[in-house]
């Protein structure tokens, strides 16, 4: 980052956050160092060779992304790319300026330049917040509650897209100038003693600190001229929780299943930036010719920076059941892109099943627009199946049913929008079930007459209700799950089971033998 002091006017340049490395099978490595030490870089520091960088030691660093409500640091995505390619765990940093700018609109810039690099495996982001470069010290331009609260719409503005929790990087000025109801949130502080293995001499409002710039005039192999080095404050299981790195690993939901995307969505961990997903079933993405943040499935409340327009598109009502939906932003323009919406679901078991779920597009002419509805029985590597297409306007909430015969442990449902534009998109009130197996088991087989037999349900697929045929039994019929037969008189005879439930029935039948008493 770009520290600026009060009384010296020095100017430092400031960079933190932590890239965990990626390691080939979608494993975190854990960092071995004894001190885990850092540093920061920006547009200063021009092009990095970050393969030197590891090899000289470092661990980590963070990488200045934007700075107030439209700089984006020239170098950032390559030091991204090629940091993490080298093995440093890198990070994000926003450098602030609350002297000339909202704190949403900064939060909401920074998000839309880092967005794809603050995720699992990397460092959580960093505010960086000095006084300016010249001009008065921020003391002057707010009161200490003004600046805190500044601080804390910007965290809880990124928090909120990117479900990651922020970092505050100051000086010990600054950090005992705000209030204490920011000590909730990790501390990098600005010490440039020149000893990474003290503690900084002040923390302000802060009881521990994260991390500290102990040099703004370092010398690190790979990187030309100067650089601020950094030290993490903490033992190596400290700093590798610190990057979440949680490998993308899907669950495949049992049948049956149902949402109405009524609770508080999730962050995605096989996706970056600001996605979200109603539960651990989902994976959201974007694909096609223009990922420019607006082209995601969220909640329809969403209000987070990737949708730089909330209130357009917007469908009503809002919901077909309960108060919730599932909302692509098809508006505003470019047209395009496609936003893929995946439910990962177990279809093994035999029988039809149901898709079914109700939608609304509000669209005047459909053209380009496309809602499809795959189907994927590899785990998503191939969505060989069209099961719907809607190229037309349907301008109330519609149920919508589909069904499928496949067979597979690994399957994927996806719902994938193709851009045009000019309205939203809503899905709600999702089931996906199946018909039922029947099938039953028996005490024993034969039987004498005069014996009884219990048979017992061992149907698939959610029955809801049963019927039984007992040829020649005592009882005839049973509506139970199990039941108890007993049979006086020899002979051969068939026992039928139905299963069924709201998608239909399936009948099962098998015989029985009745031996004569010895």
């Amino acid at each position: 980052m770009e520290v600026h002091s009060k009384n010296s006017a020095i100017k430092i340049i400031m960079k933190k956050q932590i890239q965990f490395l990626i390691v080939v099978a979608l494993l975190s490595i854990n960092v071995n160092a004894q001190t885990i030490l850092g540093i920061d870089v920006s547009s200063y520091q021009g092009t990095v060779n970050w393969t030197q960088v590891k090899s000289a030691g470092i661990t980590f660093a963070y990488a200045k992304a934007s700075e107030g409500v439209s700089i984006t640091d020239a170098y950032f995505t390559s030091n991204q790319i090629n940091g993490t390619s080298a093995g440093v765990v890198m990070g994000a940093y926003h450098f602030a300026r609350p002297e000339d700018n909202t704190a949403i609109a900064e939060a909401n810039h920074f998000v839309s330049v880092a967005g794809p690099y603050i995720k699992s495996c990397y460092l959580p982001p960093v505010l960086d917040l000095e006084d300016p470069p010249s001009g008065p010290a921020l003391e002057t331009f707010f009161s200490s509650s003004q600046l805190t609260a500044w601080v804390q719409a910007w965290m809880k503005t990124v928090y909120d897209s990117t479900g990651i929790e922020p970092i505050l990087y100051t000086d010990g000025s600054i950090s005992g100038y705000l209030n204490n109801s920011l000590n909730i949130y990790g501390l990098w502080m600005a010490d440039p003693d020149g000893n990474s293995s003290t503690p900084p001499a002040t923390t302000g409002v802060w009881t521990t600190w994260d991390f500290k710039q102990w040099s703004f005039t370092g010398t690190v192999t790979g990187v030309s001229g100067q650089v601020d080095e950094d030290v993490f404050n903490g033992t190596n299981t400290a700093f590798n929780a610190l990057t979440a790195c949680v490998p993308c690993v899907h669950a495949y939901t049992p049948l049956p299943y149902s949402t109405s995307f009524e609770s508080a969505w999730i962050a995605d961990p096989c996706s970056g930036g600001a996605q979200r997903i109603p539960d651990k079933y989902w994976s959201s993405s974007v694909g096609g010719t223009s990922p420019d943040g607006d082209d995601y499935w969220h909640r329809n409340d969403y209000t987070g920076v990737d949708w730089t327009s909330p209130t357009l598109g917007v469908y009503s009502p809002a919901a077909s059941a309960g108060s919730y939906s599932a909302r692509f932003h098809n508006d505003p323009p470019p047209a395009g892109s496609k936003g893929f919406f995946d439910l990962y679901v177990n279809l093994s078991a035999a029988g039809t099943k149901e898709i079914k779920f109700d939608y609304i597009h509000n669209e005047l002419s459909a053209s380009p627009f496309a809602f499809d509805v795959m189907l994927s029985t590899d785990g998503g590597n191939t969505f060989s199946t069209t099961l719907l297409s809607i190229p037309s306007k349907i301008s109330a909430w519609t149920t919508q049913t589909i069904t499928t015969t496949a067979i597979s442990a690994t399957s994927v449902i996806r719902f994938v929008v193709t851009d045009k534009g000019a309205a939203d998109v809503g899905i709600d009130n999702l089931s996906v079930t199946n018909t039922p197996t029947a099938s039953y088991t028996t005490t024993s087989s034969p039987v004498c007459k005069g014996s009884s037999i219990t048979y017992t349900s061992t149907s698939s697929g959610g029955p809801t209700s049963y019927s039984w045929v007992f040829q020649s039994g005592t009882p005839g019929t049973s509506s139970t799950a199990s039941q108890v037969v007993t049979y006086n008189t020899a002979g051969t005879y068939t026992v039928s089971l139905t299963a069924t439930n709201s998608n239909g029935s399936n009948t099962t039948t098998s015989s029985i033998v009745v031996n004569p008493t010895p």
